[in-house]
């Protein structure tokens, strides 16, 4: 067995070893029986009204992505493509999901592969800058209870500047794309001269994933992207707020926002186990613990929760699966 062989099989294992593991100490902690009867304690009205804001959020995802890359194709052949990335994000390992994005739009919008590692990392950034604003603002709102655990430097200084450290890019990119590309070029000079292959293939990638990234401008299309991000923002944490609240578990809605925030950008990192089992429950269920809420509520309600995004992504992963343009 070689070593590529190895590394496969070490991507698969890893992974299912570390769902495994966080979720049997978590699930050793509660009764089982709760979580069943946690999602049936929700009103299927509200579980209706889950899926529809889950179906919006795909739409809010494909308009986004579509001003992103300057698609001229129709909303309907772009939303199934979003709606099978979504899929493979929320059950593949160590974000490895975002490939499928890369592959779907290269194999049936004919977008270059580097255009749309391009168009994923700027999402990904605008996603970040959001989620840390998120971050401070529901910190504000609970800062009694984390003040006595918690710096400022922690809760606020810190995400601000990585905050600012991020939007500043962005500027520097848009604004000044030729002296950009000048000082990523004197960076990477030193590898291009060692002539070697694999590293020669890698530098030249980034460089053509940069001139996609420096092509951005700030103008209207760009502030679109913005406000679709933001509209992705308000929907995502807005529908899962709902559906914790209609779960008849009383936990005040500022601490369930706080730890919903934390647990996304925990899971930002490509740390994801199978289905995103017990990294996703792990950090949602310690900082709900840490405000008050039993570990019984806490764990049960973030299982909940999982449990009925995972069934709201089915259907529409299969949908993207099964739409296809006429030519492929």
């Amino acid at each position: 067995m070689n070593k590529k062989q190895l590394q496969k099989i070490a991507r698969i294992v890893l992974p299912t070893v570390l769902a495994i593991v966080i979720t049997y100490f978590l699930l050793r902690e509660i009764d089982l029986k709760k979580i069943p009867e946690t999602i049936s304690s929700i009103p299927i009205f509200a579980v209706l009204i889950g899926f529809g804001c889950y179906c919006l959020l795909i739409l809010a995802k494909t308009l986004r992505f579509k001003t992103l890359l300057g698609l001229n194709a129709n909303v309907h052949h772009i939303f199934p493509i979003l709606a099978l990335h979504t899929f493979w994000g929320n059950f593949l390992p160590m974000r490895t999901g975002d490939i499928s994005y890369i592959y779907l739009m290269q194999r049936r919008q004919k977008v270059d592969a580097t255009h749309g590692i391009a168009s994923l990392m700027i999402a990904s950034i605008i996603d970040l800058v959001l989620l840390i604003s998120l971050m401070v603002v529901s910190a504000s709102l609970l800062l009694p209870k984390l003040s006595s655990k918690f710096t400022w430097s922690v809760l606020f200084l810190s995400p601000i500047l990585v905050g600012i450290g991020l939007v500043s890019a962005i500027l520097f990119v848009c604004i000044k794309p030729k002296l950009c590309n000048v000082i990523v070029t004197k960076c990477t000079d030193p590898i291009l001269r060692l002539k070697r292959k694999p590293l020669t293939w890698v530098v030249n990638k980034l460089h053509l994933i940069l001139d996609q990234i420096t092509a951005i401008r700030l103008d209207f299309q760009f502030l679109k992207v913005w406000l679709y991000s933001i509209l992705c923002l308000i929907i995502r944490f807005g529908f899962q707020c709902y559906l914790v609240s209609e779960m008849g578990i009383e936990i005040p809605l500022s601490e369930v926002l706080f730890a919903l925030a934390f647990t996304n950008g925990f899971n930002l990192l490509p740390i994801q186990s199978i289905g995103n089992f017990g990294t996703a429950e792990f950090p949602f269920a310690l900082f709900l613990t840490y405000f008050g809420t039993s570990k019984q509520d806490a764990i049960t309600t973030g299982f909940s929760l999982h449990l009925l995004i995972l069934l709201y992504c089915l259907p529409l992963g299969i949908y993207g699966f099964i739409h296809k343009p006429k030519e492929e």
